[in-house]
């Protein structure tokens, strides 16, 4: 942990992410478990590795390359496991919504050249075939994360259990160095209605803190955790401030919010089922610390600006970008504008006011209705529903079995699609690792339960009644 952790701090520092690239591969050769918080890791911080490459006139982000080199280098430690180990297969109503996604990408990227609009103004003229290599490289991941549910559910259950144990010892060693990096590095920006905000690189302090967000609950797991000593709940509660310290520092309301859901989710799932004393002692100290931190974060960036915005810009850009995404759905509202960021940032353009900056809908349900169109977003919905009800099986199955670390996935996932309302992140692999995640666990614990009940006939057991009372 403490080589994961300097290794972390001089790839941010050096805005670069080859060192951690590299470290992944002994570190999951040695043990499996180390995959996901490594993901986790390089998913959250990528954006801070180097400065975003501009591919026309609205930026189509490709901030790093690291997830892709990192994904290249434990593929095949991953083929070797399912080849060696007896398959299992993936239930086909899981499987189905991966296949359907794969369909809506490629409609997008053929969409996308019915609207010449969408590339016109291009500053960059090859930067009009960039969405073909998005949409190949969409369609690449979603393959990848189906082998990667799969290689899960292969793997036993307790090798999961305790990659959710190695992920929750994991995650003090990197917020803390995030938190110190942007403390000692941070870059100063001020904006409207706030001064001295500090940002990592070219990280989007929304997404950023909401991912940040989504990883805290392993440190109330830690902190409430019976099997741990003071000194490493300590070590976790420093982690949480520095969780809390980084979005007050970033000016990140989606931040303050995604915090504000931990704050009652961390509580609510460590408070289930424990005596009635602690219950009360834990709550009076919660909202001690509670109000101690908005007291002291009054005068934040994120407190400045999250007033500012609310009073003053009547809820910011946000409203503009929403209003434009509302006027080109109703202008196509089939197929959308075209897969890729640069339509979204197309219809602000052409439907929000000139003075507004050209950016993405801030909000992934709208984005996807905007880019894929409204069939795609009653699936991409139906998909988060999905998600959400073999989550919610999950998270009821760990606080009657008492092992709070199996619900962690559900709840980050619930956190990320939460700030997803007020983000663009479609294609956030935080996103996608917590569901695989949660489908591996439902899938090997809960899936075949469920699917064994007998069904009931309503319609024939309302005849039995009607025929025992009219024989009565």
């Amino acid at each position: 942990m403490i080589v994961v952790s300097g290794v972390l701090y001089y790839c941010l520092y050096e805005s670069t992410a080859l060192p951690l690239v590299l470290l992944i591969f002994p570190l999951v050769l040695y043990d499996r478990s180390f995959m996901f918080p490594m993901f986790l890791t390089i998913t959250l911080c990528q954006g801070a590795f180097n400065t975003a490459q501009v591919s026309g006139a609205g930026p189509t982000q490709d901030a790093s390359y690291a997830e892709t080199y990192a994904i290249m280098a434990v593929t095949p430690m991953l083929l070797y496991d399912l080849l060696t180990q007896k398959s299992k297969m993936i239930p086909f109503r899981f499987v189905l919504f991966y296949i359907i996604f794969v369909l809506f990408v490629i409609q997008g990227a053929f969409i996308y050249y019915q609207h010449p609009e969408n590339y016109q103004g291009l500053a960059v003229v090859s930067a009009k075939f960039t969405p073909i290599i998005h949409s190949i490289t969409k369609a690449i991941k979603i393959c990848f994360y189906v082998f990667y549910l799969k290689v899960l559910i292969n793997y036993p259950v307790s090798q999961n259990v305790k990659t959710l144990e190695i992920t929750r010892r994991f995650m003090p060693f990197v917020i803390i160095v995030i938190a110190a990096n942007l403390l000692i590095n941070g870059r100063v920006q001020n904006g409207a209605g706030y001064t001295g905000s500090l940002q990592l690189g070219d990280a989007h302090h929304g997404s950023f803190t909401s991912q940040l967000c989504s990883i805290g609950i392993y440190l109330y797991i830690t902190i409430f955790s019976r099997k741990v000593n003071l000194i490493t709940r300590l070590f976790a509660l420093s982690a949480l401030v520095g969780i809390g310290t980084t979005i007050m520092l970033m000016g990140s309301r989606n931040g303050l919010l995604s915090f504000f859901i931990l704050f009652c989710l961390g509580l609510y799932v460590n408070l289930k089922g424990r005596r009635i004393d602690f219950q009360v002692i834990i709550l009076i100290a919660a909202f001690v610390a509670g109000v101690a931190t908005i007291l002291v974060s009054l005068n934040s960036p994120t407190v400045q600006r999250a007033i500012y915005m609310t009073e003053v810009e009547s809820g910011g850009d946000r409203v503009y970008y929403w209003e434009a995404g509302a006027k080109a759905i109703q202008k196509f509202p089939i197929f959308g504008l075209g897969g890729d960021e640069s339509a979204s940032q197309g219809a602000v353009a052409r439907y929000a006011p000139a003075v507004v900056e050209d950016k993405v809908m801030h909000n992934t349900y709208l984005e996807v209705a905007v880019e894929y169109g409204l069939f795609a977003l009653i699936f991409y919905l139906a998909l988060v529903f999905f998600v959400l009800k073999w989550g919610y099986r999950l998270f009821k199955f760990a606080l009657q079995k008492q092992t709070v670390l199996l619900a962690a996935p559900a709840v980050s996932y619930l956190i990320l699609m939460i700030a997803a309302m007020f983000i663009s992140d479609i294609w956030d692999t935080a996103i996608w690792y917590n569901m695989s995640l949660v489908f591996a666990l439902s899938i090997q614990l809960l899936y075949y339960r469920y699917i064994s009940k007998p069904k009931v006939d309503t319609f024939s057991s309302l005849q039995q009644q009607l025929a025992q009372g009219h024989a009565t």
